[in-house]
């Protein structure tokens, strides 16, 4: 990986596009939106397969991910 994952562009491009959790978690193929503030919170890391669709939903290059 090129680096970490910047945690706070992706809350602030969630949040600027109005997107909730649970529409999120929905766009990684999670059951829970729970899960996915988890892991926008870091308190667990996202997965190497949720970082592609997780780009497309905020409409970003996947290297904008990373800081």
């Amino acid at each position: 990986m090129p680096g970490t994952i910047n945690l706070n562009l992706i809350k602030q491009l969630r949040s600027k596009k109005g997107f909730t959790y649970g529409d999120m978690a929905s766009a990684l193929g999670l059951k829970e939106p729970e899960k996915y503030y988890r892991r926008e919170q870091g308190k667990y890391r996202f997965q190497a397969t949720e970082l592609p669709p997780l780009a497309k939903k905020l409409g970003i290059p996947i290297e904008k991910i990373f800081k």
